[in-house]
């Protein structure tokens, strides 16, 4: 117990942590498949493959739906199609879409879990410092947090853009506890494990 007493600083995760974020994920991974022709996932799949960023995310999800779609055009006999566009490429186009559909369905697709807000409120108070680090394309992240009425309570805020790094590295908590002011010695890290 004594060492809870010494913690000056949370830093929580957000999707999975403080949020599902898994429909409005979803969704724009499915607008951005359908977009280029390709099947749609679903969010049972989709949430299969969350949690590594948005790179990753598409990575997964077009190598999905490559192989789905060659496994049907084979099933009726024709040759498969995507060998003439490098996955490097749909993967860049892929994402760019996502960003896009992601943009317009991230708040109607994204909820707090219950005690969420309470507790960010109640930590706030106490005087602790509050950071959060994400994954998620840092633009998305502010207008996401100010829609959920819970940016308020940070007062350091790392996304997936603000660091080379992406979590698990070190390197986004490692920033998140010196923007806090802090030895990561006396900081804790609030995540989901599944």
């Amino acid at each position: 117990m004594d060492k809870l007493q010494n913690i000056r600083g949370i830093a929580f995760d957000l999707d999975g942590t403080l949020v599902d974020s898994a429909p409005g994920l979803a969704a724009a991974v499915d607008m951005a498949l359908y977009a280029l022709e390709l099947p749609v996932a679903g969010e049972e799949r989709v949430i299969t493959w969350i949690g590594n960023g948005a790179d990753v995310l598409m990575e997964r999800a077009l190598a999905w739906a490559r192989e789905e779609r060659a496994t049907l055009r084979k099933t009726m006999g024709k040759p498969p199609v995507d060998e003439d566009i490098p996955a490097e490429e749909q993967v860049r186009i892929l994402r760019k879409l996502f960003d896009r559909y992601y943009g317009e369905v991230a708040e109607e697709g994204t909820f707090l879990f219950p005690h969420v807000a309470d507790t960010l409120g109640a930590l706030h108070a106490s005087g602790l410092s509050l950071g959060l680090v994400t994954n998620k394309p840092t633009p998305f992240v502010a207008p996401l947090l100010k829609s959920l009425d819970i940016a308020k309570y940070f007062s350091v805020i790392i996304g997936g853009d603000d660091v080379h790094n992406k979590k698990p590295h070190p390197e986004p908590l490692l920033l998140v506890a010196s923007r806090l002011g802090h030895d990561a010695g006396t900081d804790a890290f609030c995540r989901r494990f599944a």
